[in-house]
């Protein structure tokens, strides 16, 4: 989440400077910080970045539109089936996983994978867990996270808020889709899955929680058909197995409990109103937040987080954010229902700055005074108290010299207390000594592929095994032809850049205004700041375009609400135009003529298109949008042999059908929607296919699809790519590979050489 990806105490580092590498220690040391190399730390741009380009012209996403972009999707692949046959023309071949799974990461945790927002462990078997990715869906280790599998990467959303095993009946499994993190990076829920054989088919049920997050849910003790959820719409309850649903309390629910020994007895949290009691299995509610000096804060109660000591649940710690400044308002416990509670005052700010984002607490099964807390701090990310909360240790770094990627938001005893798995940023870790004072952390990212990518991938002109990528909270990575990636920078990551002169260079926009430059192949350690000339007060999107000519490498592009050009490889920068946006928006796309390098089209967040024809000092701009919607741009492209004909890909949900993808032939005189039968979803990238001009690819929220007769119908190239959010396309031209980044299930690659 922060532009900070490595949390280091000075004591490792006092060891590794006795035991390390030099270069190791140089990219420890020179790790980018986005307060020193950009602009202030903003845990909320990343989340409005990908929120915005998808409501404007609105202020939300409207309801219900990702849901029936998937219909459409759905209805699409039917139609070709009946009548092009299953698969289309690319029938016999399929997408295949270039990975990361995982990434090596040089630093004290080995590797990652991405976020894992929901975790939940077989209460009959501790090796046995379910791991949800932000975006990646549902995955299944059955040896303790040594492998894992994927259950959903067919269904209908891959955003993952909350995981119950039902504790009468082991083979149900509840998943609440939508991510509950207040976070916006992500798509709203499309309902509750549920599986009755362990994850191997699931049922979805989307009344009434399409476009509803799902924090939390809880099965009751002895009864599988009796479920809760906390959701950002207030509780719901089932007494039928999710047949039906009614909501039993209003508001921002984001934490629910069933009472493991009476499931007469339930609790939830409620932002901005505290913690709620049932004692009829959740079929009414009252307050329960203490009274006098024994109770709950009652102004700026933000997200609360939620735990239940088993073995005496008259024990329930709340860690309260503080809805004004995100900080923590205080972890409070009550040893009596939530008859009164106490603070815990010797606990440090564990979620600070961002409780609204990452606050996690749990507590061990067996042992109530064995409690967990998480969340992102810059002294720690995870505690651990022995003791009932009365003093806390921070455990972030294991004493094996295993470290946790910061950013909490899953923490999953075993039933029996013996196993504590911990989901953050970074994926899953595991802990088989949870009680003792001794805590050493265990790596389980080797299989997961779960990446959230963003757009800006580069491939090598020459090298199909070199590639490089920016991904959220997992920074700039490189693939070198092996599944497993290598971190190279950053915290977030978007655009890359590769010299097809010398694969040597590398350039990185690390977020907002932090251009970074390798000179040594990426490497970590061999980064430095490259945005001489850059103005931060600049109006920027949080991952703005840097692309680099397409003829001269030592000259690139920068886009914030103006563009900056460099023609000595980032050594220095200046500004080639004026506001291109009409003072209010940023420039989120550019595109070079490959054909006549000085013909350059911009778009923007406020869906203008600007040209010039002499890219340089000097350059004269004109505005070309007439004819184009009014919504965001993501992408433009030039025909790679005529610098006249050029495409704009639009985000957006538009009323009305098409306006996702616009061509012209005469400069941006006039444009031609060639959307067609496109779903209704936001396009996020397009590859003109440098061998057939007619044939374009798109990628969307809801898939790839292709052309080949220059947008008059579109085919759907779905088979084996996971349904997760596709965010960037890039063709390797030799062997006509397309690759596609997507926004959590990692980067896969299919051939395209049978598309004429």
């Amino acid at each position: 989440m922060k532009k900070r990806i490595f949390s280091t105490p000075r004591t490792y580092i006092a060891i590794l400077l006795i035991a390390a590498p030099l270069v190791f220690l140089t990219g420890m040391r020179n790790r980018p910080e986005q307060s020193e190399h950009g602009a202030p730390e903003d845990p909320l741009a990343r989340s409005e970045w990908f929120r915005k380009q998808r409501a404007y012209p609105y202020q939300h996403i409207p309801a219900g539109a990702y849901l029936r972009s998937i219909q459409q999707r759905n209805q699409k692949i039917q139609t070709e089936s009946q009548t092009i046959g299953v698969g289309g023309v690319m029938s016999e071949v399929t997408w295949e996983l270039l990975g990361p799974q995982p990434t090596n990461t040089g630093y004290a945790y080995p590797t990652t994978s991405g976020r894992v927002t929901a975790l939940a462990v077989d209460p009959t078997t501790s090796s046995t867990v379910y791991a949800g990715g932000a975006d990646g869906g549902i995955w299944k280790t059955t040896n303790g996270g040594t492998t894992w599998s994927p259950l959903t990467d067919g269904q209908a959303s891959l955003s993952t808020g909350a995981i119950a095993i039902a504790p009468s009946n082991h083979e149900v499994v509840y998943v609440g889709t939508g991510e509950e993190n207040f976070n916006s990076d992500g798509y709203a829920g499309v309902g509750i899955l549920k599986s009755t054989n362990a994850g191997s088919s699931w049922t979805l049920t989307t009344s009434p929680f399409n476009d509803i997050d799902i924090g939390e849910l809880a099965v009751h003790p002895t009864n599988d058909d009796v479920v809760l959820a906390a959701t950002t719409n207030g509780v719901y309850l089932t007494t039928n197995g999710g047949t039906s649903w009614t909501q039993e309390i209003s508001g921002t629910a984001t934490g629910v409990v069933f009472n493991p020994s009476n499931g007469d007895t339930a609790y939830a949290a409620v932002e901005g109103e505290g913690i709620y009691v049932s004692t009829n299995e959740g079929a009414s509610w009252s307050k329960d937040n203490g009274s006098g000096s024994g109770a709950l804060p009652s102004s700026d109660v933000g997200r609360i987080a939620l735990a239940i000591a088993p073995s005496s649940p008259s024990t329930l710690f709340a860690g309260i954010a503080n809805s004004s400044d995100g900080d923590l308002l205080g972890l409070y416990k009550t040893t009596n229902g939530g008859s009164s509670w106490t603070k815990e005052s010797s606990i440090t700010d564990y979620c600070t700055p961002q409780c609204w984002y990452d606050d996690v607490v749990a507590v061990d099964p067996g042992n109530a005074s064995v409690v967990y807390v998480g969340g992102s701090e810059d002294n720690g990310t995870l505690f651990q108290s022995v003791n009932g909360g009365s003093t806390w240790t921070n455990v972030t770094l294991g004493d094996n010299l295993v470290e946790l990627h910061e950013d909490h938001h899953a923490l999953a005893f075993s039933a029996s207390g013996a196993i504590l798995y911990v989901g953050n940023d970074g994926g899953v870790w595991s802990n088989s000594s949870p009680a003792s004072t001794t805590v050493d952390w265990t790596n389980l990212n080797a299989t997961l592929a779960i990446t959230q990518f963003y757009p800006g991938l580069s491939i090598g002109a020459s090298d199909p095994n070199l590639a490089y990528g920016g991904t959220q909270d997992n920074g700039v990575q490189q693939y070198q032809g092996t599944i497993a990636w290598n971190y190279a920078w950053c915290g977030d990551a978007g655009w890359t850049a590769l010299d097809f002169t010398n694969s040597d260079n590398v350039y990185a926009s690390c977020a907002q205004y932090d251009v970074e430059k390798s000179t040594e192949g990426g490497v970590l350690g061999t980064w430095y700041p490259a945005t001489s000339g850059i103005s931060t007060g600049d109006r920027a999107q949080f991952i703005p375009p840097l692309v680099m000519d397409p003829v001269t490498a030592e000259t690139l592009y920068f886009g914030t609400y103006r563009v900056y050009q460099t023609t000595n490889g980032a050594e220095s920068w200046a500004t080639i135009s004026s506001d291109l946006t009409g003072g209010s928006g940023t420039v989120t796309a550019i595109g070079v003529a490959p054909s006549n390098h000085k013909v350059m089209y911009v778009g923007t967040s406020n869906g203008y298109v600007e040209m010039t024809s002499n890219a340089g000092s000097g350059a004269t701009w004109t505005k070309v949008s007439s004819g184009l919607p009014d919504q965001s741009i993501t992408q433009v492209v030039v025909s790679p042999t005529t610098s006249s004909t050029v495409y704009v890909a639009f985000s957006g949900f538009p009323s009305g059908s098409g306006q996702h993808i616009y061509e012209s032939t005469n400069s941006g005189s006039t444009w031609t929607d060639i959307s067609k039968d496109l779903p209704n979803s936001p396009v996020n990238d397009l590859v003109v296919d440098p061998t057939y001009s007619d044939t374009l690819y798109a990628a969307m929220d809801v898939g790839v699809y292709y052309t080949t007769n220059s947008g008059s119908a579109w085919t759907t190239l779905l088979s084996g790519l996971p349904d997760s959010a596709v965010l960037a396309l890039k063709m390797y031209k030799s062997s006509r590979t397309l690759w596609a980044a997507t926004h959590g299930r990692s980067i896969w690659s299919i051939s395209v050489s049978s598309i004429e």
